[in-house]
């Protein structure tokens, strides 16, 4: 790893800046779309317990779909 930075400092310098912006783009990208799976991951996880959680009150179908639907705006059909 440290020849491949000496190497990228070695660039002339329009160059190695340009390959480090690239990379810091890059990475932030990477790290951005990563917290977006965990949060999505995260209340997928949630929403299922709290059907679980229904469930296991006795709720019927009908009751859970009308909770878990509270709040959503309905969908349009085509």
């Amino acid at each position: 790893m440290e020849s491949f930075a000496a190497d990228l400092w070695r660039l002339p310098p329009p160059f190695n800046m340009i390959v480090l912006v690239v990379a810091i783009i890059f990475g932030v990208g990477l790290v951005s779309e990563v917290i977006t799976a965990v949060r999505k991951y995260m209340s997928h996880l949630q929403d299922v317990q709290l059907k679980r959680d229904l469930v296991d009150r006795g709720l019927s179908v009908d009751e859970i779909e009308r909770i878990t639907n509270a709040g959503k705006k309905p969908e349009k059909s085509a």
